[in-house]
């Protein structure tokens, strides 16, 4: 019998709560084929598609790991999300991952890890991380808190009309350069989950000033860089740009880079942000985008 399909994002949302805890959580690899289709296909750097070349490369990371701390399987277990949401057939996890401060020796900044699945026939056949090269992502350490927040299961949120905000607010704010028009979609009382960037309605505000100082000019009639993924689960809407970022070695050629927001929208306007840009290697506008799998 079909499972209705107002039923599968909470379904898919479990499976990926199961292969997260299996693979990540156990350190095990070999659980990999329990929750992959064979033909996976990834779409961040340096990734292999298939099944058994994913669960290669976490067998390697994992005894590498265990090579360096030798505790570390004992210490990592599952680690809670700050939230998981569905829509259709995707699924997209985001993490609290402070990282080692560049500015300040000693110290963190907030940053938050995302990744996008899309489930299909009960296997993981999709995956986006939000891996940069520059700075790949250390784990957090054990007793790191996990920020978890509550998604609102409200039947009367309309997630189409706070998606086409989300894509508003970046067209009408940052395409167009224009700091007056973050009072159209920010509470006045806005959170920012991220300490370096400015807090509260007037900090954005602030930011996008100093940003585009020649601004602002006009709002395109499309965003200029069209989310490769945009999934939205009550008052929360995760939005994901591609930005192909120069390759370390200095060769000048590209990888796929997926940078991601959430956004938290109450009453038709943006109340909380989690950001997935690292302070440690922010991204640089994009260059020709390379061929995109979405």
């Amino acid at each position: 019998m079909a499972t209705p399909l107002e039923q599968l994002p909470h379904i898919n949302k479990l499976l990926v709560g199961r292969f997260l805890t299996d693979v990540f959580g156990a350190r095990n690899a070999d659980a990999v084929a329990d929750y992959v289709a064979p033909d996976l296909v990834q779409h961040g750097a340096d990734l292999p598609d298939g099944a058994q070349a994913f669960a290669d490369l976490l067998r390697r990371e994992f005894d590498r790991e265990l090579a360096a701390d030798p505790g570390a399987a004992d210490a990592s277990g599952p680690r809670d999300p700050v939230f998981v949401i569905g829509e259709n057939d995707l699924v997209c996890v985001c993490h609290y991952m402070p990282q080692p401060d560049p500015d300040a020796p000693g110290f963190t900044f907030d940053y938050y890890g995302f990744t996008t699945y899309r489930i299909r026939d009960g296997r993981i056949v999709e995956r986006w991380p939000s891996l940069n090269k520059i700075a790949p992502p250390r784990p957090p350490a054990p007793g790191t808190p996990t920020r978890a927040t509550i998604v609102s299961s409200s039947p009367s949120i309309d997630i189409e009309a706070n998606k086409r905000l989300v894509v508003d607010f970046y067209r009408c704010v940052f395409d167009a350069q224009n700091p007056d028009a973050v009072k159209d979609f920010v509470a006045e009382d806005y959170l920012q989950h991220v300490s370096h960037y400015p807090p509260g309605r007037a900090g954005l505000e602030e930011f996008v000033r100093s940003r585009f100082p020649d601004g602002p000019v006009p709002p395109p009639a499309e965003p200029l860089i069209p989310p490769a993924l945009i999934v939205a689960e009550g008052d929360i809407v995760v939005v994901a740009g591609l930005l192909p970022q120069a390759e370390p070695d200095g060769s000048g050629a590209l990888y796929p880079y997926y940078m991601y927001d959430a956004y938290r929208v109450r009453g038709q306007q943006l109340v909380e942000h989690w950001s997935g840009i690292t302070k440690s290697a922010p991204p640089k506008p994009p260059g020709p985008p390379p061929a995109a799998r979405t």
